[in-house]
């Protein structure tokens, strides 16, 4: 018997949260075309309704069970604290180094493919390059020595 991982708590709910969508995705495209060509939709988009209300239900009962139980991969856990209780941020001008991660926060720094370290990223030029004027008015008769 193949050994299986653990589950996460929402894993269930979010399999059904796929499954409403999809049908929610079908019954939109079917009340579109009953809009589209005349035929009555208003039994579709009810059930298109129920089917966004389902989702939503859906999705308040992930959140809750993830408020619900213990951060073990860093998803999930206690939420954040309330914004009134947070410390005053540094102006965006000030760079402050922190030694403790914020609340809720993951302890490594991910750098994927897409992303460079700090120590790769090219800075940034302060100031634009000096183009040259352009010059306007008649051309001034110009000879080379291959002129002849």
């Amino acid at each position: 018997m193949a050994q299986r991982a653990p589950s996460r708590p929402t894993a269930r709910i979010e399999e059904a949260i796929g499954f409403v969508g999809m049908f929610g995705v079908l019954f939109l495209g079917v009340t579109v075309f009953c809009e589209v060509t005349g035929r009555p939709a208003l039994g579709w988009a009810l059930t298109l309704l129920v089917c966004v209300l389902g989702i939503v239900a859906l999705d308040r009962w992930r959140v809750s069970v993830l408020r619900r139980t213990a951060s073990v991969d860093g998803i999930g856990g206690a939420p954040a604290a309330p914004a009134s209780t947070a410390p005053a941020r540094a102006p965006r001008s000030a760079v402050v180094p922190s030694t403790a991660p914020p609340v809720g926060a993951r302890v490594h720094r991910h750098v994927g493919w897409d992303e460079l370290a700090p120590a790769g990223r090219r800075q940034t030029r302060a100031t634009r390059p000096v183009v040259a004027p352009a010059r306007t008015g008649p051309a001034a008769d110009v000879t080379r020595s291959s002129d002849g």
